[in-house]
Parts: structure tokens; C-alpha cells; sequence
């Protein structure tokens, strides 16, 4: 045996998860609510909890408000798990997800133009071969395994808990009034129920979906198991492409996860155009930031050209009706000269 083979045979072999994402506006309507983003190997490596963290969050509240806390919801899950002081991952799940709440809520409740805002918020951590999740709403986690899809989350919403009940079958539900109506979201309240589940013992091959209902509503559960089986990559794409050619009414934003095993040697980094960035929100210009476009290379605003020189209308205007006033009086005064009134006498 070559000492090239026995380096390789001698070097652990673990799991690791590598992970895509991709979002899309969809084709209706006119801004994007949604927000999914990861933690990258190098801020892995200084976490307490470890292991890799993956968000996907569906806002809603008008333009601004679904928008805000969607990225409040991802932006504080994230910094607060990977600064969590425990090792305990369920622990440090619950208390992210609930600084999250109250990060929302109490944005709502000083900014008048945010209140009522809301997200839900589905969240995936994987850490030595073992997952756990959290979640509020009705985004969705899924599982693939040995050719079956398994739902790992439950819907809040109001018709998934009539079908809980008995009180809709499933393909009921798809098509009730009142299916988009959520029971339970994060913002909304000063508290909110968070689920949190697991340990859930990985394999070689397992792959996660994490969806808002912008997928999940329109390509359902047995189309998701035969595109779980491409490379990631694929995936993602062959997801948003068949959302987006059934007409795509929501925001589109899927999270293609596989777990694999390595040799020991750390897995290339994503690429950073995969995932959302996060970056510190400015709420008093958040609309500013969501239609201002990025230049293509630099990734920064291009510069604004200066603005044109207002025109002066109200001057202008009142030129033209000093004008006309005086055009008036002139005409009137001539007629009366070339026509005098007759006296009441005359008739």
C-alpha cells in the first residue's frame, strides 16, 4: 500500500452540508418580500452552537413592512445564533427566533409606517451529523430521503389547522379562501410560539428543501422529490423555473441543502452571489435601498447624476394670467368705445 493511500484512508470522513439559494420576485407582484441567506465555513468556525444555519423567511405588511421584517427576521437570527454563549443548538434557536420577534415587533410599534408588519421564519441547523429546526408560519421545511419527502414543518395558518382537525381534506385546502390566512407569525406580537425540533440524524444524500409558499403553493411535494434528486445547483434552478412558468402569483425563495461527506479537507466556499447579503438596515431608508440599482461590478449605488433644475411652473403661470388679464381689459374697453350702452330711455 502506497503512503499516499494510507494518508487517504487514515483522514476522517464526516458530513458536511453545502447549500444554494435562489429568490425571485415571481411574476406578479412588484417587490420582493422574501429573504433567505446561510452561514458561511469562516463565521461556522467562531460560533459557540457551530455547524451551518440556513434561513428563509416570508415577510408581509404593505412594500415596506413585509420587506423589513423579513430581513429583521434573517439579519437577527443569524448574529444572534452565531453570538449565542451556549453550545446547545435548540437553546440557541429558540432564543434567536424570539430576539427576532421582538426586534420586529418594536420596530412596528415605533415606525408608523411598519406597524403590523410580520414574517414567518423557518430555519435549519446542522451540526456533527445531526439537524434541528425552528419555525413560525407557514414557509416549509422539507426532507428527502431514499427517494421520500417528508414535511418536517407545520403550517400556522388557518387552514392547515382544519385540516389538522379533520375539518378540510388537503386538497381542499389547497383551493380555500382563507389559505394564506397565518394563525401564527413573527412580529406581530410581543411573544410568539416558536417550534423547535430535532435532533434529526443525517445521512449521506439527505437533501433539504427550505421554501416560502411562493414555491411550496404552486409545485407540490412529488415534483419536489424528483427535482430534490438533481445536483443542488440544478435544483434550485429547475424550482424557481417551474414556479415561475405556472405564473409565480408570490415571491419564489428556495434553499437546496445536501448533505455529503468529505474527506476531511474543508468544502469550497458557496459563492456569495448565492445567498441574500445581510447588511445593517436603515429603516428611515429602506425604500430607497430596495429600488436603487446596484452597479454590476462594484456592487455599490451608481453615482446620481445631478438632479435637473426644477422648471418654474407657479411663475410662469401667473405671468400667463396677468397676460391674458390684461388682454381682457383691453378688448372690453374698446367695445364699450365703439359700442356705448344704451340708456333704459332708448327702448
Amino acid at each position: 500500500m502506497s503512503e499516499q493511500a494510507s494518508s487517504n484512508e487514515s483522514q476522517p470522513r464526516r458530513l458536511v452540508v453545502r447549500a444554494v439559494l435562489r429568490t425571485d420576485t415571481g411574476l406578479v407582484r412588484s417587490e420582493n418580500q422574501d429573504f433567505g441567506t446561510y452561514t458561511t465555513p469562516a463565521e461556522e468556525h467562531v460560533s459557540h452552537p457551530g455547524g451551518r444555519l440556513l434561513i428563509v423567511a416570508d415577510g408581509m405588511g404593505g412594500h415596506r413592512g413585509g420587506a423589513t421584517a423579513s430581513r429583521l427576521a434573517a439579519e437577527t437570527v443569524k448574529q444572534q445564533y452565531l453570538g449565542s454563549e451556549t453550545s446547545d443548538i435548540p437553546t440557541a434557536l429558540r432564543d434567536s427566533l424570539s430576539r427576532a420577534n421582538a426586534r420586529i415587533y418594536s420596530e412596528a410599534q415605533s415606525t408608523p409606517e411598519l406597524r403590523g408588519m410580520g414574517t414567518t421564519t423557518s430555519v435549519l441547523a446542522i451540526r456533527e451529523g445531526e439537524g434541528w429546526l425552528a419555525h413560525v408560519g407557514d414557509s416549509r421545511i422539507y426532507m428527502v430521503r431514499d427517494g421520500e419527502i417528508k414535511q418536517l414543518t407545520d403550517d400556522h395558518s388557518l387552514v392547515a389547522t382544519m385540516v389538522r382537525e379533520g375539518l378540510l381534506t388537503a386538497q381542499e385546502a389547497e383551493t380555500h379562501p382563507r389559505r394564506n390566512v397565518l394563525q401564527r407569525s413573527m412580529g406581530v406580537a410581543e411573544d410568539v410560539e416558536i417550534d423547535v425540533r430535532g435532533p434529526i440524524e443525517l445521512r449521506e444524500g439527505d437533501t433539504f428543501i427550505l421554501c416560502s409558499d411562493g414555491l411550496h403553493g404552486v409545485v407540490k411535494e412529488e415534483e419536489m422529490k424528483e427535482v430534490a434528486h438533481m445536483p443542488i445547483d440544478a435544483a434550485a434552478d429547475e424550482f424557481l423555473r417551474r414556479a415561475l412558468s405556472r405564473g409565480a402569483p408570490d415571491n419564489v425563495t428556495v434553499i437546496v441543502a445536501r448533505v455529503e461527506v468529505t474527506d476531511g479537507t474543508e468544502p469550497p466556499p458557496e459563492k456569495l452571489d448565492d445567498t441574500q447579503k445581510l447588511e445593517p438596515i436603515d429603516l428611515y431608508d429602506e425604500t430607497v435601498r430596495e429600488t436603487q440599482p446596484m452597479d454590476a461590478v462594484t456592487g455599490e449605488p451608481p453615482p446620481q447624476a445631478a438632479a435637473p433644475p426644477k422648471k418654474p411652473v407657479l411663475k410662469w403661470t401667473l405671468v400667463l394670467v396677468l397676460v391674458l388679464g390684461a388682454a381682457g381689459a383691453w378688448l372690453y374697453w374698446n367695445h364699450q368705445l365703439a359700442f356705448p350702452t344704451a340708456s333704459p330711455s332708448s327702448r
